[in-house]
């Protein structure tokens, strides 16, 4: 954590290396996690290396760093230089938290941050890699190598997925023990190789430890291998169509290549993901360990004898390219990816697919300059079609993923075999209302997925679409801005689980709606639709409905019947104005409302299953505008008493500006584990739960004193003056102008950060907290920090205008300590004792009285030293050094 330099304010990089599977992302997640409420925006990229092999794969990762900052979906990158200039331009004011995963060439550096200054002051990044010399390239500011695990860190994490338990059953002792040194402390191999042994009997337990054991121990991938062997034949080969397909697909889209008779594709990839072969995230993409993408492919291209024409799947497009170039024969491709440029389009020929007749999987990626009318392809002599029919021969006979993003409206579709299609993929496309691949859908009896997202030029669908695709599951026409409604035929698409019309132009929802009698999810973000139909409710399998409107004079209505609906578990509605709340259901688990355009709480006890409550409001001033900072009160409104009774509620995230104190006699939910609070009118706090782990007060600039807080645990005891009972607790408060004074923290409290609370004088000794690594006070009336001396795992400690400190405690007994920032303090005279030979980082700025350091000769592990605007300490007004 020291490394990063979190609240300097020069641009630092930090690099983390070491050898495939030792658990780098794992431990730069944890670093982003803790640090990026703290930044303006952040990103996370993963899997750049992976990704950077993708047709458009650096604009697809320069678009998601742009996307995640500005949190703006409608900015698309054309080219990389496109997104150079993007980024520049439109990031470099903003104070960026970046972790870019698994970098591996300074060209994707390059083109992601090229230079410090593309972002603002004080911007972090964190890149993992395991090639050390391309962090020598980048010149970052420090580096680790993480070595593997411990032994008794190793046998925990065997044990969770061996046993589903922290420590191992005792007669399994011995073969847990022997299972660590086969895995050689490697997370990734202990992961697999405890999910290979979970619920099988001691005697297979022995025989896998004796086969994996005859690897030589450096050969991390053949000692994977064996759990791949251990799959039967459909597992392993949905296990290389990931590897070399399907990292970062959605795992709902996916399924349905698989769909075979007397085969569940599901369970298969439920099997997959509890043998830690891949993982799938809280978005739904499929992820897998790059060790266990590079066995895969190394294992397609041995079956292949390395030779491009036999492999089964061609991931990479360049050799693609060659395999149509230069091999005319038969191929044996089942999957290829191509991206056609200006030289590679003329090697996409009638011949060259008509080759490819066991391919079931093809990607093209286009660019709309590749097609224009003036060239006309060039393809084939035809002027109107590029690939014309044949009578006598049918192109891909067995094709059923058909992605091909830019497809050409030249291109007569009627030239491939659609009747297996199961995937279609025309985003970002030209087709138009007048398209001629309209009539061919109809024979797509087997269609599950339709792509037509960024089809900016399509302003109407045809009636047969609908009446044609009977078997459609799953239907995305976000960003199809020139779109204005949907056709009443939509009502034929029965089989239909999810439709997305994000970011189109449709104003409305067609009655017909209500005959999708499968419908489970409608997205519509950044919508135009202010009123949704009551017919939607009637939908009885429907799940799920998202919102998030761009025009926040626009009220929305959700309608009278959305209580009859008895299937509908998450209602997210963002930037939706919305003055009058119907009764909801009570089968609702997740519920998001933002901008209530309401003066007092809707009634919401009925919904006793709900886990995840958000509730915003904006206040409206006497003519009628938000003003959410107006210090006019509405009246004197306690937090509901309903909200105590939702038993099940997991996270409560409320920001209100009329709500003033809590009830005394409420006591919020007992499975509560966060509560985030915006509320500038709140006096008092509601009693909390022992299960709480995350407590955020932003802007509660009333809250006079924490004292009157009361917790309550499962056995009903209560405190009205600490937080001892709280033992996952990790406190995070900001802007609390008038709070004075804290309860007593839990001891088990390991970060803690108060920030901007003017008024906070508390003088409790803090030596307690024993389990304390990071701590962060800005801006409070604290005359004297007890206890900081013997915090003894802290491990990073920064301190920020802290006027009225004189004297800093000895920090010596810190051995844990990193980092240590102190700035603003107008007033501190000196630092007492020696500094601790673990410091790494040390930060002084503007400490105008300090007259004296402690010796600083000594730390020999100190990498960075930067003292600022310290008149008195009888040196240069700036003094900075750095050895990396």
């Amino acid at each position: 954590m020291g490394m990063i330099g979190a609240q300097t304010n020069g641009t630092r990089i930090v690099g983390i290396h070491g050898m495939g599977g030792v658990g780098k992302t794992t431990t730069a997640k944890i670093i982003y996690n803790r640090l990026s409420q703290n930044f303006e925006g952040c990103c996370f990229l993963s899997n750049i290396r992976e990704m950077s092999e993708k047709p458009k794969g650096i604009e697809c990762l320069q678009n998601q760093l742009i996307s995640d900052i500005l949190r703006d979906k409608c900015t698309e990158v054309r080219n990389i230089d496109d997104g150079i200039k993007i980024i520049k331009d439109r990031l470099s004011n903003k104070r960026v938290l970046l972790l870019l995963d698994d970098l591996y060439e300074k060209n994707h550096m390059d083109a992601l941050v090229g230079e410090r200054d593309w972002f603002g002051k004080g911007s972090k990044l964190i890149i993992t890699t395991r090639n050390k010399e391309a962090l020598d390239v980048l010149g970052v500011d420090a580096d680790y190598e993480l070595t593997s695990m411990n032994r008794e860190q190793s046998l925990q994490l065997f044990s969770k997925h061996a046993f589903r338990r922290d420590f191992p059953l005792d007669e399994y002792i011995d073969q847990s023990n022997r299972a660590i040194d086969i895995a050689g402390c490697l997370p990734l191999a202990l992961e697999v190789i405890g999910s290979l042994l979970s619920r099988t009997e001691k005697k297979k337990w022995d025989l896998t430890l004796k086969k994996l054991g005859n690897v030589p121990p450096a050969e991390v991938q053949s000692k994977l291998k064996i759990s791949y062997d251990a799959l039967n034949l459909w597992q392993q080969y949905m296990f290389l169509d990931i590897a070399c397909l399907f990292i970062g697909y959605d795992k709902d889209i996916i399924v349905h290549f698989w769909d075979e008779p007397d085969f569940c594709p599901e369970l298969a990839m439920e099997d997959l993901q509890n043998r830690s072969l891949i993982k799938i995230n809280e978005d739904n993409k499929v992820r897998m360990h790059d060790l266990l993408r590079d066995l895969g492919r190394e294992m397609v291209r041995e079956e292949s004898r390395m030779k491009i024409e036999k492999q089964s799947r061609v991931w990479d497009h360049k050799q693609g390219f060659d395999l149509l170039r230069k091999h005319k024969g038969n191929i044996e491709a089942e999957a290829l990816r191509l991206m056609l440029d200006h030289e590679q389009r003329y090697c996409f020929t009638y011949e060259g697919l008509e080759s490819l007749s066991g391919l079931r999987f093809l990607e093209v990626e286009g660019s709309m300059g590749n097609f224009d009318a003036e060239e006309r392809l060039r393809w084939h002599e035809s002027p109107s079609n590029v690939l014309p029919t044949n009578e006598n021969s049918v192109l891909l006979p067995r094709l059923q993923w058909l992605s091909w993003r830019c497809f050409p409206p030249t291109l007569n579709i009627a030239n491939f075999f659609v009747e297996d299609l199961v995937i279609l993929n025309l985003s970002w496309s030209e087709i138009t209302d007048d398209w001629k691949g309209w009539s061919h859908m109809k024979v797509m009896k087997n269609l599950k997925v339709l792509n037509l997202s960024n089809c900016d030029s399509l302003q109407r669908l045809p009636d047969e679409l609908g009446r044609g695709l009977a078997s459609l599951e799953y239907l995305s026409l976000s960003f199809c801005s020139s779109l204005k409604r949907l056709p009443d035929s939509i009502g034929n698409m029965k089989s239909l689980i999810e439709l997305d019309i994000s970011y189109s132009g449709i104003g409305e929802l067609p009655d017909s709606i209500r005959k999708l009698k499968n419908l489970k999810r409608l997205k519509m973000q950044a919508s135009k639709i202010s009123k949704i139909p009551d017919t939607l409710w009637m939908i009885e399998q429907l799940e799920e409905v998202e919102a998030d409107h761009l025009n926040y004079k626009l009220h929305v209505n959700i309608g009278n019947c959305i209580h009859k609906n008895e299937s509908l578990r998450i209602l997210k509605l963002f930037r939706a104005k919305i003055h009058l709340l119907a009764r909801l259901p009570e089968s609702l688990v997740t519920l998001s409302l933002v901008s209530l355009e309401m003066d007092t709480f809707p009634d919401l006890s009925n919904l006793t299953n709900l886990k995840e409550l958000e509730l915003r409001f904006r206040f409206l001033d006497s003519d009628g505008e938000s003003d959410g900072e107006t210090d006019v009160l509405v009246e004197e409104y306690p937090i509901p008493q309903w909200i105590g009774n939702l038993s099940k509620l997991e996270s409560l995230d409320l920001s209100c500006h009329f709500v003033t104190t809590s009830p005394t006699d409420l006591t919020l939910p007992s499975q509560l584990k966060r509560l985030h609070l915006r509320c500038p009118k709140l006096r008092r706090l509601p009693r909390l739960s022992s299960s709480l782990s995350s407590l955020e007060l932003k802007d509660c600039s009333s809250l006079c004193s924490m004292e009157s807080l009361h917790l309550s645990s499962p056995c009903g005891t209560t405190s009205p003056t600490d937080l001892t009972l709280l033992p996952h607790l990790d406190l995070y408060l900001k802007r609390c102008h008038k709070l004075r004074r804290l309860p007593r923290l839990p001891s088990s409290l390991s970060s803690l950060q108060v920030r901007f609370c003017d008024s906070l004088c508390w003088t409790e000794d803090l030596s307690y907290l024993k389990n304390l690594s990071y701590v962060f006070i800005e801006g409070a009336a604290i005359e004297e920090i007890q206890g900081l001396g013997c915090l003894e795992n802290l491990r990073d400690l920064r301190l920020f205008r802290l006027e009225r400190v004189k004297i800093l405690p000895d920090l010596s007994n810190l051995n844990k300590l990193r980092s240590l920032y102190v700035s603003r303090f107008p007033n501190l005279v000196e630092i007492q004792g020696e500094l601790p030979e673990s410091l790494e980082e040390l930060g002084i700025n503007s400490c105008e009285s300090l007259l004296k350091l402690p010796v600083l000769s000594s730390l020999n592990g100190l990498r960075k030293v930067t003292i600022k605007r310290c008149t008195k300490l009888n040196m240069e007004d700036k003094w900075d050094r750095e050895d990396t």
